[in-house]
């Protein structure tokens, strides 16, 4: 979680250790007429390859991460998202921070709705918007984000769905091109974090 400006192959960068895909790495912002320029000074490195976002997403779902406008929008509280660790203790005291009145309630009483990790069975991956219904079709929630996990090596996914089917190994369905596959309710993250820590 550190940041630092810093000059690359001339460009002025802003160099960060907060990236998103739940893996040991940096996040280097470059101004549009740099990109190249640094992109193939870093190829330079033997311990550097390319990927694209695809590579990215697939780590990030994998970390159990949650992406704007996907996971998360303003109408998810940190609660539902599964993100109470963000709300400091002071803030939990005091209150006074915007949605404070619902998220102090949802803190003490729970909430309607939880954000999970979603294994299906089979091989079909479910998707973005996929529903995701109880094992009696009874709608249940849906499918934020999804797709194959190769570190896991079948598909998985992330969504939101009624918080008293939100206990890991719970069976559920998601309904993949209208037909119910099977699936569960699985602990995130799906891999474990490898950030540094000092």
């Amino acid at each position: 979680m550190t940041a630092m400006e810093t000059t690359l192959t001339g460009y002025e960068c802003l160099v960060t250790r907060s990236g998103y895909t739940g893996e040991d790495g940096f996040e280097i912002s470059v101004p549009a007429a740099g990109v190249m320029a640094v992109a193939e000074m870093l190829l330079t490195h033997s311990e550097v390859r390319p990927i694209g976002l695809g590579a990215r997403d697939s780590l990030r779902l994998e970390a159990g991460l949650c992406l704007y406008g996907h996971d998360l929008d303003e109408t998810t509280t940190p609660i539902e998202a599964g993100l109470a660790w963000t709300i400091g203790k002071r803030r939990r005291a005091e209150g006074g921070f915007p949605g404070a009145a619902v998220v102090l309630r949802q803190l003490a009483e729970g909430t309607m709705r939880t954000r999970v990790g979603i294994r299906p069975d089979e091989r079909a991956p479910a998707r973005e918007d996929t529903p995701v219904v109880d094992t009696a079709g009874a709608k249940l929630g849906r499918v934020t984000s999804g797709g194959f996990g190769p570190s896991v090596g079948g598909p998985i996914a992330m969504g939101y769905v009624d918080s008293r089917y939100a206990t890991p190994g719970t069976p559920l369905a998601v309904l993949v091109r209208g037909i119910a596959r099977p699936a569960q309710v699985a602990r995130l993250p799906f891999v474990p974090h490898r950030y540094y820590r000092e």
